[in-house]
């Protein structure tokens, strides 16, 4: 015993102190407690959200390549994203940076050219805004772009069938970002065959490919980086250049005048259809043009009064883009200059122009 030191103080201190010890591992365990509850939580919350992100991609995955395919627009239409892609067509290579936001359900997009002479399209809805440099030619204030990587709005990509196939061909990786790659061959040979890209996660179009019937492709728009619902995205949409700009509204655009036409092809390739007539001046002559369309291809013929300048031509533009030209001659002796343009073979775009006549013939 301590001298100068009870029993009971003794006791006393160290039943004091066993107290505040096990008042200490009690508030130090709730504490412990409540750490892992919020880690088991915490754990549980991931699992929760990887188990919804793997059973949305598995339903991807076991989607059919028209399902999957008819998801690309609403995809767009919900997602916000920025990017880099490249487009090549034919030798020709070309890169942008793209951002595109969706607010309430409403589309806007800047997308800009990183090669050559600046260039940028900004859409606000249906409202398109090209800026170019004054010295540019005047191929975006003809018509009303898109990026290449959007298929085409509202394709009814069920009612292609009876023309086209489609299939799966492989589960590959675009831009660091798991995709499903589909082919849509066409039963005939009077189309090019189109590779697509779908994102696994969210429906996306990543990669889009134009093949010819013979397997060279022919024009490419892929992503190399991109960035899905990045978070507020305005600054990035506002315009960088200054230069020439132009406007449209691609709701009501038409750019040309709808006429009555007495002219036509004889053949089509199975599936297309006059999707509009309308008629203009070039270089101050009268040019009357059909569009026709299968939903997902086009091409339109044009009509011209023969000159000494025209030719009888035939080849690619550029890309999947071909050109053919031919004269036709009326009954009562009238020459017409036929130019065809469009994304069809060039065997197919030779018999589509070499039909053409004038209705009372």
């Amino acid at each position: 015993m301590v001298k100068g030191v009870s029993v009971s103080a003794v006791v006393t201190s160290e039943i004091k102190s066993d107290s505040e010890g096990m008042r200490f591992m009690s508030l130090t365990g709730r504490r412990h407690q409540k750490s892992k509850h919020f880690s088991r939580l915490a754990v549980f919350f991931g699992v929760v959200c990887s188990l919804i992100l793997s059973v949305y991609s598995a339903s991807v995955k076991a989607m059919s390549p028209i399902e999957l395919l008819s998801m690309l627009d609403d995809a767009r239409k919900e997602n916000s994203f920025s990017g880099t892609f490249i487009h090549r067509r034919g030798d020709s290579v070309n890169s942008y940076h793209i951002v595109h936001a969706v607010r309430d359900g409403v589309q806007h997009e800047r997308l800009k050219s990183l090669d050559g002479a600046p260039r940028e399209i900004l859409r606000d809805g249906e409202s398109v805004t090209c800026i170019h440099p004054e010295t540019a030619g005047s191929r975006w204030s003809q018509v009303p772009p898109l990026s290449p990587l959007v298929p085409g709005e509202d394709v009814r990509w069920d009612q292609l069938q009876q023309w086209l196939e489609f299939s799966i061909v492989a589960h590959s990786r675009i831009a660091g970002r798991d995709a499903i790659v589909i082919d849509v061959r066409a039963i005939d040979q009077d189309r090019f065959i189109r590779r697509y890209g779908v994102d696994a996660e969210t429906g996306l179009l990543l990669k889009t490919e134009i093949i010819s019937t013979d397997g060279r492709s022919l024009e490419l728009a892929q992503f190399t980086q991109l960035d899905i619902n990045p978070g507020d995205l305005e600054d990035e949409l506002q315009p960088t250049l200054k230069g020439k700009v132009t406007k449209f509204d691609r709701k009501h655009w038409d750019g040309r005048i709808q006429i009555e036409s007495n002219w036509q092809p004889k053949w089509l390739p199975s599936g297309f259809k006059l999707t509009g007539i309308s008629a203009g001046e070039q270089d101050k002559e009268f040019v009357e043009a059909h569009t026709y369309s299968d939903g997902l291809s086009s091409f339109s013929l044009f009509r011209e009064p023969l000159n000494s300048q025209f030719v009888e031509m035939e080849g690619h533009g550029g890309g999947a883009t071909v050109a053919v030209s031919r004269i036709i001659k009326t009954d009562n002796g009238e020459q017409w200059g036929i130019t065809l343009v469009g994304e069809i073979p060039v065997e197919t775009a030779k018999k589509v122009a070499s039909s053409v006549s004038m209705l009372d013939q």
